[in-house]
């Protein structure tokens, strides 16, 4: 079965003429977008050969069209990729990455909401409830920021042109974190025996009942959709209203959402072009059009049809009847709550690569909204019992520095190709224009997010800006990840473990201790750092010495703790702690509230799960502990 090209017949879109609004009597169009919460190509019928969820709104919408087989959300979860939406921009580059916020970020130097430009041209804005952004609101973009499904309605002049953004919640991944009393007694819509099982996830009873659910709300979507639609139609808009239908990210079963692999950031995108519009945007009517594209390019494409000039801050570019320049997609995963990753994606033709920065994590390192769907533990429960073949159990397993997939043959990653010498030239060459995209954009995630709150505050975009020759430093030192190691590597990593630089010796220690036995001959340079003036250069020599057998006491963790500067290096400090409680790294304690100096949103999540370890060894006790206080209800 092919995932990544549905089942359609029509013409490829080529997108020939230009884009922009009818100069001749100066009408432009309406603009819809309708977002379905958490929800990837991977669960829709149409993209599917059949398999997956039926939604004949959507359908209506390719039939009268065209259907995008290649777009992506950049980000893996919400906040992260709606702050792309809005800003048109490469979020890490100024930090708008991070889910939840800590503080809202500062958008790049001039740039506005896009929104806010549509008004100047005349546009009435309104938003349907969610925004959800990681940067600080613009009040000029929305004459209506938390509207209903008719809030386009309420413009004064009913002439006048609107944009409407609709976020639809049925899809969320919380609608699949029942209980097992619901499990056993409420009855799908869709047949469990019949849905399509991902090969990454074991066929269980309770793994198939998931999934008819999440077939379920993907159809009940589809209904408020087709409300949408017949709004438009009877309010005589609907021949002047292009609609964007699209997933606001992955998808909401175990291991898709908040994880930067392609099922947590493929997204559907189905475009309907009123007949009027079709001939001067050049959209053939049911096409299907294979372009990559991302967030990053929807603003630049909502402007460029409304014929509003693009700000050059954005990143993105537009597309819908235009060919985009750029012919690859960059992903990026920064935190998911209590959760620090460091992932980057680039997409190109039939490849997949991926940089995991801190690869000696497992892509399952706890984050305990992902957990709260019983299908996700028991997907744990089963790797904990030696249940899983070695494709469903990689998720419980190290990163490791790169993956390299072909989609075409591979669409669920199972094969990396990383270590396949007939694809060395590839891998070489996405490496290196991956790398050099996160220089050229000065990508914040090379900081602890903490040095980014403590010194970038200003104008995150700025500052990364002028850091940038720090940025290409630690990207060196993490590139080291991907060679063998060697006296030159040893080297090198010596030389950051010396730097003037406390995030350069973070990077050196943490490609120490992926390296781990191998570098230990950097043992007494990590010694040293235990009392670094940064704690967390600290935590990940505690990292690297417990690969290399150390032990840690409680007292050297509370240290630790005790020389952080924000609640956001405590939470760096728990993450590490995390990982080393499980892989046994260390022996678990309790830790309490008050012996944590600086507190922020997430920390008590993460002291949660890792005090349960210190009252049971058995993860599914663990779970129990965690979540006694409400009886597992969530």
């Amino acid at each position: 079965m092919n995932t990544k090209f549905p089942l359609l017949t029509m013409g490829i879109c080529l997108g020939t003429l230009p884009l922009m609004a009818d100069t001749n009597n100066n009408e432009k169009p309406n603009i819809v977008w309708f977002l379905t919460e958490d929800l990837s190509t991977h669960y829709l019928a149409l993209y599917n050969n059949g398999n997956g969820a039926e939604t004949p709104n959507v359908s209506w919408m390719a039939q009268n069209g065209v259907t995008y087989t290649n777009a992506y959300s950049n980000a893996p979860v919400s906040s992260a990729a709606r702050t792309t939406l809005i800003t048109g921009c490469y979020a890490p580059r100024f930090a708008g990455s991070f889910h939840r916020r800590l503080r809202s970020m500062t958008m790049p130097e001039g740039l506005r909401m896009f929104p806010s430009y549509l008004r100047e041209a005349g546009y009435y804005t309104c938003n349907a409830q969610k925004t959800d952004y990681n940067v600080k609101l613009d009040k000029t973009a929305w004459d209506n920021i938390k509207g209903e499904l008719d809030s386009w309605k309420n413009r004064a002049d009913k002439n006048q042109p609107f944009f409407f953004q609709r976020s639809n919640m049925l899809t969320h991944e919380s609608k699949l974190q029942f209980d097992e009393e619901t499990f056993r007694n409420v009855k799908t819509v869709h047949s469990p025996s019949e849905v399509y099982l991902h090969p990454s996830l074991p066929d269980t009873e309770l793994m198939r009942y998931t999934y008819a659910t999440f077939y379920d709300r993907i159809h009940d979507s589809d209904e408020e959709l087709g409300k949408l639609i017949s709004m438009l139609k009877e309010e005589n808009v609907l021949d002047n209203t292009i609609i964007f239908y699209f997933g606001d990210n992955g998808g909401s079963l175990p291991g898709t959402k908040g994880y930067t692999d392609d099922i947590g950031i493929h997204v559907p995108l189905v475009v309907y072009v009123p007949e009027k519009w079709r001939d001067k945007l050049g959209v053939k009517k049911g096409s299907v059009e294979g372009e990559p594209v991302s967030f990053m390019d929807f603003a630049p494409t909502v402007l460029k049809l409304a014929g509003v000039e693009i700000p050059a801050q954005m990143d993105g570019q537009p597309f819908l009847g235009e060919q985009k320049k750029e012919d690859f997609i960059v992903g990026y995963g920064d935190r998911f709550d209590e959760l620090y990753a460091f992932n980057r994606t680039l997409r190109k033709g039939k490849y997949r690569y991926a940089r995991n920065y801190q690869p000696y994590h497992t892509q399952s390192l706890f984050a305990l909204y992902r957990y709260k769907q019983l299908s996700f533990r028991e997907w744990k429960d089963n790797f904990v019992e030696g249940k899983l073949n070695k494709y469903q159990s990689s998720f419980f397993m190290p990163f490791g520095p790169e993956e390299l997939y072909d989609l075409e043959k591979d669409p669920y990653e199972m094969n990396n190709l990383v270590h396949d010498k007939k694809y060395e030239k590839v891998l070489s060459e996405m490496r290196n224009t991956l790398n050099e995209y996160l220089v050229k954009k000065a990508d914040l995630g090379f900081f602890p997010e903490t040095v980014v709150l403590e010194e970038g505050m200003a104008n995150p975009a700025t500052w990364g800006e002028a850091n940038r020759e720090r940025i290409k430093r630690f990207a060196e030192i993490a590139q080291l990840q991907t060679e063998e190691y060697s006296v030159k590597v040893q080297k090198k990593l010596e030389k950051g473990l010396l730097s003037a630089d406390a995030v350069e010796r973070m990077w050196a220690l943490t490609t120490c201790a992926y390296f781990a036995e191998e570098a230990s001959g950097l043992k007494s340079y990590a010694e040293r750092l235990l009392m670094d003036e940064r704690s967390y250069v600290r935590c990940r020599a505690m990292v690297f010495l417990s690969e290399l057998g150390v032990v840690f006491s409680k007292n050297d963790v509370l240290t630790v703790l005790g020389n952080v500067k924000t609640g956001a290096e405590t939470m760096f400090v728990l993450n590490d702690l995390t990982h080393m409680f499980e892989n046994n790294l260390i022996k678990p304690f309790k830790i309490k509230k008050e012996e944590l100096k600086k507190k922020c949103a997430g920390v008590d999540w993460r002291v949660k799960y890792l005090n349960s370890y210190a009252s049971s060894d058995s993860w599914s006790e663990r779970w129990k502990l965690i979540y006694r206080e409400n009886n597992n209800k969530h």
